[in-house]
């Protein structure tokens, strides 16, 4: 990386947050789809410019912006020194998954974003002080350059007095650099980045001559554009020219046209003759000649093959794709298998055809012609279809996704200036819950292992207005540690807790260091090891300013009942505690959380929940108002947290009835 800072980098630096003004992960891919159309960038960086104008209430010329994105561009090697996009903006400007394309291109082209995240990565906390931050800035340019850009890819906040880590996107990025590959992956992103090929066995037939290696179409579909990133060198930028690309093409359709030819002559009756013999093969033959014990699919397929061929010996040619997948075997090990039973003499012919010269008899097999023919139509039209999608391909540098990118900065223009309110939700989630749990959760169940790629997929497609609950419930804490508000109270009604609270003790604890006071109202009649469970997660971890706790609880029976020693408690018709409901600060700078989700950890990773998040003033003062009114009812059953460290061996009841 240079050494020699260009001015506006230093003018786009803010202090609180301290990140560079104009500059985010989206507004970076923007740049790149201008390198890409050749369009100023002031004006393809307009949309991010108006959207930070509002949400910062702050302001800089479109031209240092664009100045800083130009340096920036050149110092990730997304652009040559023609200012062409290299082929790291050219896999970026197609990547599905910009912001994250973008991430990685950072730390892996920046030596000093990586070490930095690695040292956050291994740190057992989301909020550092400040301090322990400035430890790791060795010089100017990490306090100028380094850090700023940190906030701005969205790694971490910054503000003056701590730090503030995306502990998920730090992780995600260090795991994708740790996933470098051994295939050609920057190559076959390429050929997917520029050209109008989809499917998987085209683009492989493309990349083959343009690698000069054999890729298979699982290569393919094993390699995505953020692997492609990952790998990519941090030498000067290389640009491919684009007459590679169409010679590979070429040589991919010259392919393709002959292998037409083979199934063609495949499809001839006249084209070889077959000699019958008398040889008799069955079963037990079959499996023999197997290495390994076969399955009976792939017994009763040898047999098929061998009676078929016997009875029509116009067909001596079999498309391989009929017997790889039933016999389990590659090219060559089916051919050795076939050609060892006795009496058959075959030939395999450029990993496409299995041609016959003699077959003996099979009388378990059953005669499957038509199967068979057909299989060697269908290669045949394929290969038609795939010289002409070949002939027809075009080249273009041409983002995705950038429509949904300027969408997505709209978006977050009305989150920070219309008062947002998100629909909440909770359902499993492949990426937060973890490869382990899932694999738990899933086991060996093929639904469930269906069910889970469905989650993770509907989760992937959804847009920017569904937020998950503990998504929310961090905002809302937040909220209180990011701004100087007015009202310093944190309420939370839920009737049901369990170790969640301990997940935010250090949330909590930050509050109420800062003077926060923390309402907690929940339902009366808990368990024994309900209370103690209570206590542990919550208080245990809140060992200062618990003077600025206070619990009360709601629970009220249909019919009076005097309680005593011979009540029995199914009996009891309770009613109490239901509401699920997080506020903090007054309505004019507050949000409020609400809906079916517990302060439990099924509510927020497991059961399907939903609700509202909103900072709409209205809507945040009738949710305090209800908090305030039951609390004022709950006033004669507030918790002494004195006792609540020796929970008695007995049920506990609303005072009204003791």
């Amino acid at each position: 990386m240079t050494h020699n800072l260009p001015e506006t980098i230093d003018d786009l630096r803010t202090r609180s947050p301290e990140e560079l003004w104009g500059v985010s992960a989206e507004s970076l891919y923007l740049a790149v789809c201008a390198v890409a159309a050749d369009t100023p960038l002031t004006g393809a960086l307009k949309p991010h410019h108006t959207a930070t104008v509002l949400q910062t209430n702050d302001e800089r010329t479109p031209k240092a912006v664009a100045d800083a994105h130009r340096f920036l561009l050149s110092e990730l090697g997304l652009v040559t020194d023609a200012h062409e996009l290299s082929d790291c903006g050219r896999i970026v400007l197609a990547s599905e998954q910009p912001g994250n394309a973008i991430r990685l291109v950072a730390t892996r082209h920046l030596p000093r974003i990586q070490q930095f995240l690695r040292e956050f990565a291994i740190v057992d906390t989301d909020r550092l002080p400040r301090g322990e931050l400035d430890t790791l800035v060795r010089d100017a340019e990490d306090e100028v350059f380094i850090a700023p850009l940190l906030a701005s890819l969205g790694f971490v906040d910054l503000y003056p007095e701590g730090v503030i880590l995306d502990r998920e996107t730090i992780t995600q990025t260090i795991d994708r650099l740790k996933h470098q590959t051994t295939l050609p992956s920057t190559e076959i992103a390429l050929i997917t980045a520029l050209t109008t090929l989809d499917d998987p066995r085209l683009i492989a037939r493309v990349a083959t001559p343009y690698t000069n290696t054999t890729v298979t179409p699982a290569d393919v579909d094993r390699t995505t554009s953020l692997d492609a990133l990952a790998t990519t060198d941090r030498d000067s930028p290389v640009r491919t020219p684009v007459t590679e690309l169409t010679d590979a093409i070429e040589d991919a359709r010259t392919t393709v046209t002959n292998d037409a030819k083979i199934f063609e002559t495949a499809l001839d009756p006249e084209a070889h003759s077959i000699e019958r013999n008398a040889e008799i093969v069955d079963s037990d033959v079959v499996a023999n000649v197997f290495s390994d014990t076969p399955s009976s699919e792939a017994v009763t397929t040898t047999l098929d093959l061998i009676a078929t061929v016997n009875s029509h010996p116009s067909l001596h040619s079999v498309a391989l794709p009929s017997l790889t997948d039933a016999l389990e075997l590659d090219p060559y090990p089916l051919y050795q298998t076939v050609s060892g039973l006795p009496g058959v003499e075959c030939s395999l012919r450029d990993s496409l055809l299995l041609t016959f010269d003699a077959v003996p008899v099979a009388p378990e097999g059953t005669e499957r012609y038509d199967a068979f023919r057909d299989d060697l139509f269908e290669a045949l039209h394929t290969r038609f279809s795939w010289r002409d999608a070949l002939a027809s391909v075009t080249l273009r540098e041409a983002p995705r996704v950038r429509t949904d990118v300027i969408e997505s900065i709209i978006t977050s223009i009305n989150d920070d200036v219309i008062e947002p309110t998100h629909f909440v939700y909770t359902l499993p989630d492949p990426d937060a819950l973890g490869k382990e749990r899932m694999e738990q959760y899933v086991d060996d169940q093929p639904a469930l292992r269906r069910e889970r790629a469905r989650l993770k997929r509907w989760k992937d497609q959804r847009d920017n207005d569904l937020r998950r609950f503990t998504e929310m419930t961090d905002r809302l804490f937040n909220r209180g540690q990011e701004r100087d508000l007015d009202e310093r109270i944190v309420r939370i009604m839920t009737p049901y807790d369990d170790e969640t609270f301990s997940e935010y003790t250090s949330q909590l604890r930050s509050l109420l260091r800062d003077g926060y006071e923390l309402r907690l109202l929940t339902r009366h009649t808990k368990q024994r090891w309900e209370w103690e469970r209570l206590r542990d997660n919550l208080l245990g971890d809140l060992e200062e300013n618990r003077e600025n706790v206070t619990i009360r609880t709601y629970s009220r029976y249909k019919e009076y009942q005097r309680i005593t020693s011979e009540t029995d408690e199914t009996e009891l018709a309770e009613f109490g505690i239901h509401a699920k409901l997080q506020t903090i600060g007054n309505p004019t700078e507050g949000a409020a959380l609400l809906g079916s989700a517990n302060f439990m950890e099924n509510s927020y990773n497991w059961n399907p929940e939903c609700g509202v998040y909103t900072e709409n003033s209205n809507f945040v003062a009738a949710a305090i108002d209800f908090f305030d009114h039951v609390w004022e009812l709950s006033e004669a059953d507030e918790v002494d947290l004195t006792s609540l460290q020796e929970i008695p061996a007995r049920s506990f009841y609303p005072s009204y009835y003791t």
